[in-house]
C-alpha cells in the first residue's frame, strides 16, 4: 500500500508531489500519474523507488510471482513489528493458510450475517444526520457506519471504539510515511492494536461469544496460534473500515459535484451497484501496493534490481485511458470493466463483498433521505497511499 518515507533534503522532481512525505492533500496526483504513464510508465524516481502506472504493468506486476508482497528482511528471526504477520504481507502456502482461516465469514452464506450489522449502523448514523443544511459527512456519518460495522462483527466494546480510531489513523499515516521503519522492532500502533486484539480474542474465548466475523475464532487460533491471529484481527479491524470510510465519502462527493448524476439514481435504483464501483475505480482508497523483487526483472522495458521497492499506483491505474475511456469523468452507466482498487488475483482485498455491501447501504439510503446534495466545502488527507477525505460539507435537502 505504502512508498518509502521521505527524508529531508530531498532532490526535487516534478513528480515529487507522488513520494510518501511530499504529499499534500491538495496536489493534483491524477495530473502527475497522467504525465507519469505518458512519458515513464515505468519511472525509477531519484530516491530509488519504482513507480509504475499503466493498467496492464500494474495489472501484470499485481500477478507476478516474481515480485513479493514481504520486505526485505521483514521475515528476520528476532523481535519485529506484529505488521509482519499481517495476511497482506503474506505469500505462498503461509499466505493460503490464513487468507484461508480468516475468508469464510466474507464468502457464501457468511454475508448474510453481516447485512443486519450493516443496516442497523446506517440507520443511525444516517437516521441522527440533519435533514436540510449543510452538513459534514465524515463527522455526521461516512466514517461513524464503517467503525461501528467493524467494531460490531468483531465484538469491540463501544467504549473502546475511540482507540480504535486513533489506532487507526495512526497506522494509516506510519503507513504512509514511516513504512521503512515500520517492520523494525520499535514500538509502532500497529502494535499496540495487535496486543489489544490478542487480549480481546483471549476474553471472547474464554466466555464462549463469538461476533460474527469470529465465529471460527477457536479454527483460526488452532491454526495460528493466538498471537498471530490477535494481529491479523488487528488487520482486518483496520484494512475492513478504512478504505470503506473513504470509498463513501470520495462517492458522495462526486455525487455532490454532478447533480445529473445524482438525478439518475434517485430515478433508477438499479444504478447504486455502479455508483459504487465508478467510485472505486475513479478515487481508489487504496492509490498504492507496494512489490518487491525476487530477482532481477524487467518492467515496461526497464531493469529492476532485486528487492527495489516497487510502487504500483493503483489509482493512476484505474484511471488509465487505455483502459478507460474518458476516465477522468464520474460515470454511472460506464461498460463495466475490472478495476484494480482491491487488487486482483491470489492477493484480492478479503473484505470487498463488506465494503461493497456497506457503500450500496449507505447510498440507498442517502437517496431516500436527501432530493438534493451539494458541495460547500472539503479537505482531502494528506496521504499519498490512501485517497479520502478528512471532512466534507455538503448542502443537503430532504
Amino acid at each position: 500500500m505504502p512508498s518509502s518515507a521521505a527524508t529531508s533534503g530531498a532532490v526535487e522532481h516534478p513528480w515529487h508531489g507522488v513520494r510518501a512525505g511530499a504529499f499534500r492533500g491538495a496536489v493534483d496526483t491524477y495530473a502527475l500519474h497522467d504525465e507519469m504513464r505518458r512519458l515513464a510508465p515505468v519511472w525509477q524516481a531519484p530516491w530509488g523507488d519504482v513507480y509504475v502506472t499503466g493498467y496492464d504493468l500494474v495489472s501484470g506486476s499485481l500477478g507476478d510471482r516474481r515480485l513479493s508482497h514481504v520486505p526485505p528482511g521483514s521475515d528476520a528471526s528476532g523481535p519485529g513489528s506484529a505488521i509482519r504477520d499481517w495476511l497482506i504481507y503474506q505469500e505462498g502456502a503461509a499466505h493460503a493458510a490464513l487468507r484461508q482461516a480468516l475468508r469464510q465469514p466474507f464468502v457464501g452464506k457468511g454475508m448474510a450475517a453481516l447485512r443486519p450489522v450493516v443496516a442497523q449502523a446506517v440507520e443511525e448514523c444516517v437516521g441522527a444526520a440533519a435533514l436540510s443544511g449543510p452538513v459534514d459527512v465524515v463527522a455526521a456519518f461516512t466514517r461513524a457506519i464503517p467503525e461501528r460495522v467493524i467494531g460490531r462483527l468483531l465484538g469491540v466494546p463501544d467504549e473502546d471504539m475511540p482507540l480504535m480510531r486513533a489506532w487507526s489513523v495512526a497506522v494509516r499515516t506510519m503507513l504512509d510515511t514511516g513504512f521503512d521503519d515500520a517492520f523494525d522492532g520499535g514500538a509502532n500502533p500497529a502494535d499496540e492494536m495487535s496486543g489489544y486484539f490478542v487480549e480481546h480474542l483471549r476474553h471472547l474465548l474464554a466466555a464462549g461469544r463469538l461476533p460474527p466475523l469470529l465465529t471460527g475464532l477457536p479454527a483460526v487460533v488452532d491454526a495460528l496460534g493466538l498471537t498471530a491471529a490477535g494481529r491479523n484481527i488487528a488487520f482486518l479491524a483496520f484494512a475492513g473500515h478504512e478504505t470503506t470510510v473513504h470509498l463513501i465519502g470520495n462517492m458522495l462527493f462526486h455525487l455532490a459535484h454532478q447533480p445529473d448524476q445524482w438525478s439518475a439514481l434517485r430515478a433508477d435504483r438499479r444504478l447504486v451497484a455502479n455508483a459504487v464501483a465508478e467510485t472505486l475505480r475513479l478515487e481508489s482508497p487504496v492509490q498504492k501496493i507496494c512489490r518487491w523483487p525476487l530477482e532481477p526483472v524487467v518492467l515496461g522495458g526497464r531493469q529492476i534490481a532485486r528487492d527495489q521497492m516497487v510502487v504500483l499506483l493503483v489509482g493512476a491505474a484505474n484511471r488509465d485511458p487505455a483502459q478507460f475511456a474518458d476516465p477522468s469523468r464520474f460515470d454511472l452507466r460506464r461498460a463495466a470493466r475490472q478495476n484494480l482498487a482491491f487488487g486482483r488475483g491470489a492477493h484480492v482485498c478479503i473484505g470487498r463483498a463488506l465494503a461493497e455491501m456497506e457503500g450500496n447501504a449507505v447510498l440507498e439510503a442517502a437517496l431516500a433521505r436527501w432530493k438534493t446534495i451539494a458541495p460547500v466545502a472539503w479537505q482531502w488527507l494528506d496521504n499519498s497511499s490512501i485517497r479520502g477525505l478528512d471532512a466534507l460539507t455538503l448542502r443537503l435537502a430532504a
